[in-house]
């Protein structure tokens, strides 16, 4: 067998190797152990779907028409993986259960119907193609793949969602916490699904089939990014997670003699200065339950803790920086003596609460 190398086979070669050996070592890393074999699986299943392209592009198909219909196609566990990847981030002791196997239910279907199909003579498998696949399941499976997608992954930005309001209420310092590398993930499925969409509308409604190009490209570059991310940023948020994430209870009554105390405490015993201060460790500190101290901040000032706290600190710099001999220390040190840990948090909350930048704010002579 001849394989047409040509640029778009060499680069895609590079990235099938690429994505299948990170699908590996995610799958083996004992970081973040859950999290990462369902990461592993999504870059395995995108680098199969891949394969497809490449088989077309270097003439594989041609040379020989045994090779369509290879139990390669997972599409419809794309939706599941990208869900229940981010689940196991951002919930603490998440455990996959039996009852989520439902999830993977479709995919599962999909894969033993290509393997029945790969056990049949290439009669069969070609009667299938023209009479079956090729007018009726093969837009069917593209477009429920697409749908499948798309669901999961608003479940999966709700969950991180909740997450990010939980971290806010429950830690005055959240720089440690990085969510970046999901967001880009969830940009990358974004831009993926709304070129599949595009795809999709192409050929339902112009039966136009755009060349393989269209889909490999992008989703090549997912692979990279998915294999790069997740193998370079395995530890940002396991030990920041919580088994429960509850919704902030909003306009819901609270005890105006509690919101007195905790605004008195955290004033006149400058709590805030801590910059590991917790919500848990206030509550302890006040002597008070955190649940009911959390519904005070919320639904009494509609602030989350976070932003109760840094009132404070930013208050704090401000006097700081008005005393005489102020001069003597940094911006950045009057800060830290504040309660900030981070010139990238100072600088932002500082610009959110004043509108100023600190460098703005002229210390006396």
């Amino acid at each position: 067998m001849t394989i047409n190398f040509n640029f778009l086979v060499v680069v895609l070669g590079a990235i099938l190797s690429q994505g299948i050996f990170a699908s590996i070592l995610l799958g083996a890393s004992k970081t973040n152990t859950v999290a990462n074999r369902f990461l592993g699986a999504l870059v395995l299943v995108f680098s199969l779907w891949l394969c497809d392209s490449f088989f077309s592009l270097a003439g594989i198909y041609g040379q020989n028409p045994n090779y369509y219909f290879l139990p390669i196609y997972f599409s419809l566990s794309f939706g599941p993986l990208v869900y229940f990847y981010t689940r196991a981030l951002v919930v603490k002791g998440f455990v996959f259960s039996k009852k989520d196997l439902w999830h993977f239910v479709p995919a599962f279907l999909q894969f033993i119907l290509y393997v029945v199909l790969r056990l049949g003579t290439y009669e069969q498998r070609r009667w299938f193609w023209l009479e079956i696949h090729e007018p009726f399941t093969y837009d069917l499976e593209f477009n429920l793949s697409l749908v499948s997608l798309v669901i999961y992954l608003v479940f999966a930005k709700k969950l991180l969602n909740r997450y990010q309001d939980w971290i806010k209420n429950e830690y005055s310092e959240i720089s440690k916490i990085n969510l970046r590398w999901l967001r880009i993930l969830f940009v990358g499925l974004i831009v993926l699904s709304v070129l599949w969409l595009g795809e999709a509308f192409l050929r339902t409604f112009y039966n136009y089939f755009p060349d393989t190009v269209f889909m490999a490209i992008p989703m090549g570059v997912l692979v990279l990014v998915m294999a790069g991310g997740g193998l370079l940023q395995q530890r940002i948020l396991g030990r920041f997670a919580e088994k429960k994430m509850p919704r902030s209870g909003k306009d819901q009554p609270f005890d105006k003699k509690l919101l007195e105390k905790i605004e008195s405490q955290m004033q006149s015993e400058k709590y805030y200065l801590d910059s590991e201060l917790t919500l848990n460790l206030f509550a302890e500190r006040i002597g008070e339950n955190k649940r009911a101290v959390s519904n005070c901040i919320n639904n009494g000032l509609k602030v989350p803790f976070i932003d109760f706290v840094n009132q404070y600190r930013v208050q704090e710099f401000k006097s700081l920086v008005a005393q005489k001999g102020s001069n003597k220390m940094s911006l950045l040190g009057l800060a830290y003596e504040s309660g900030f840990n981070s010139k990238s948090t100072f600088n932002r909350v500082f610009k959110k609460m004043t509108g100023q930048n600190p460098s703005q704010f002229q210390k006396p002579d």
